[in-house]
């Protein structure tokens, strides 16, 4: 069994509190931690019936369900993975069966049907909300011959997650074990480096950033850029759908956002947010993601090899208008529409919720926003500003249709 921990999550394998809350900074190896720690208690303990949940169902492909198939190969553990029911199941070394089972909580009365589950990881914790926590915590209280722990992981942001600080930080639960990680706590060199060395730069940048995504502590942002609402997408006949993206690899995620226009009125709707795709690998994603080709999808200029890789598999990929004062100009197009988020657009939501003004030293806001996670905010930039910019309105793409 090959377990990867850093000395700092280490002594945390052992410990069998009712709550293990891992709070930290971007790249410290959290979530990472909380997988290995699930398939360390398959393999000493014996049979297991984990539930692995984040908010979305939609989202759980490239997160959990990813680091656990990568847990397991990388151990050369044979599996099944369901992807329709999203189920893994395995044999460990001494022949016991265990499960992962993985939920969002787009259907709550699903969650208080499962039976037999021995532990829960809350991935993205701040993503819940109180009552959904509470209601989870009920799925864990049937008796069993081993301890039960549900494991909350999350980026200390008190706009985000302010039950999480009241119930945990706020005040003392003797129930729970709480640790604080940066990425100096992450067992991997090559992400440790690359991760600080990115997350240094915020200091200067944006200081409650910095506190969150380089220290782990809880800190509040100001300044937010827009204040989206969350909707349903209408069953309406749009004047145009099209999109935007950004590319990414290792670091960061690949992003696809899908745009519905109605007369001055939008609706954003995340698609792909992953890491580790080539660009072959995120034009196949495109495809299983059912992106009409005949659409135009706007990307990053300053990418001309990748747009070019992503039109030779077939896509009727665009530069985006770039410039000077493009950025400021882009945001000041988007403030200035009706715009909407459809429900379940999970990363969309996170990046939205916290993308804000730079502050000068004297705390006063700039005139352009903190460059940090903001991949879709990037996309839906692209998608809008240029589109609109090139004449959208006058029928750029040519077809109309529902969603699906």
């Amino acid at each position: 069994m090959k377990i990867l921990l850093s000395e700092s999550f280490e002594p945390l394998l052992y410990r069998q509190d009712r709550y293990l809350v891992l709070s930290g900074g971007a790249g410290s190896g959290k979530s990472e931690f909380s997988g290995r720690k699930l398939y360390y208690r398959c393999e000493t303990e014996g049979h297991h019936r984990f539930l692995i949940m984040r908010k979305v169902r939609k989202t759980l492909a490239d997160s959990v369900i990813l680091v656990m198939r990568t847990i397991l190969s990388d151990n050369g553990i044979a599996y099944e993975y369901n992807k329709s029911d999203r189920t893994i199941s395995f044999l460990t070394v001494n022949g016991s069966l265990c499960s992962f089972l993985f939920e969002g909580m787009d259907d709550p009365e699903k969650i208080k049907s499962i039976k037999g589950i021995t532990g829960i990881w809350l991935e993205e914790a701040t993503e819940f909300t109180r009552d959904e926590f509470l209601q989870i915590d009920l799925r864990l209280r049937e008796a069993g011959p081993l301890y039960h722990q549900i494991i909350l992981s999350f980026n200390p942001d008190e706009a985000a997650g302010p039950w999480l600080k009241e119930m945990f930080f706020d005040r003392r639960d003797p129930s729970a074990f709480v640790h604080v990680s940066n990425v100096d706590d992450n067992p991997i060199r090559e992400l440790r480096e690359a991760y600080r060395a990115r997350l240094d730069d915020l200091r200067e940048k944006d200081e409650p950033f910095w506190k969150i995504y380089r220290l782990g502590l809880w800190a509040a942002q100001r300044g937010r850029i827009f204040n989206w609402d969350v909707s349903s997408l209408p069953r309406i006949k749009y004047d145009e759908i099209w999109y935007g993206g950004d590319f990414g690899y290792s670091i960061d995620p690949a992003a696809i956002v899908r745009i519905y226009r109605k007369a001055d009125e939008f609706w954003l709707e995340e698609l792909i947010y992953a890491k580790g795709l080539t660009n072959q690998a995120l034009a196949a994603r495109m495809t299983q993601a059912g992106i009409d080709q005949r659409s135009i999808i706007y990307f990053d200029s300053a990418e001309p090899k990748s747009i070019e890789e992503i039109r030779i598999a077939g896509f009727n990929a665009m530069p985006s208008d770039k410039g000077p004062d493009s950025v400021r100009s882009g945001i000041d197009t988007l403030k200035s529409k009706k715009i909407h988020i459809v429900e379940g657009s999970s990363n969309l939501i996170n990046e939205a919720n916290r993308y804000h003004w730079r502050e000068d030293k004297s705390g006063r806001p700039m005139n352009e926003p903190v460059k940090f996670d903001d991949h879709l905010m990037d996309a839906i930039r692209y998608g809008i500003a240029t589109h609109l910019k090139q004449g959208g309105y006058l029928g750029v793409v040519q077809h109309s249709v529902y969603p699906d």
